[in-house]
């Protein structure tokens, strides 16, 4: 009785087609693992502003809250008081994926209110695909991909 088993021609065949998949579906994964990171950090920014503009609304430590954005890859969540230096501060990093470009360093919401002093607008850009984040001078917060 003769034993079944593969040949060494069958297992390089075999190993080629794997390797000629692996290869053609390794960029597609990895735009999609870009994509969803845009999404997370996108998200993550958002959740941010809204934080600072709540905190400001409601008076947290009786300061105002803000975001500033004077460090590259990464930004930095505030809160001012006024008298002295930023404390209570958290900072975010933005991976190296990712590029943000902003219309102001610095974004403070005001106390009470949320209002801003100027329109905001922050870009994030990953691979072939964008977000915009805008904030008007009321405080109203909106972001939007541009592209696909």
């Amino acid at each position: 009785m003769a034993k079944k088993s593969f040949t060494l021609i069958e297992l390089l065949i075999s190993l080629g087609i794997l390797g000629l998949i692996l290869g053609i579906s390794a960029p597609f994964l990895i735009s999609f693992n870009n994509s969803q990171e845009l999404d997370s950090v996108t998200d993550e920014m958002v959740s941010i502003f809204r934080k600072a503009q709540t905190n400001s609304i409601n008076g947290e430590k009786d300061a105002i809250w803000g975001i500033d954005f004077s460090q590259l890859q990464k930004y930095i969540l505030f809160s001012d008081n006024q008298t002295g230096p930023l404390f209570d501060t958290e900072t975010y990093e933005i991976p190296k994926s990712i590029s943000l470009t902003v219309n102001n360093n610095r974004l403070k919401f005001e106390k009470l209110t949320g209002k801003i002093n100027q329109n905001f607008e922050a870009t994030l850009t990953g691979g072939n695909k964008q977000y915009k984040i805008s904030i008007n001078q009321e405080g109203t917060i909106d972001y939007y991909k541009l592209n696909q």
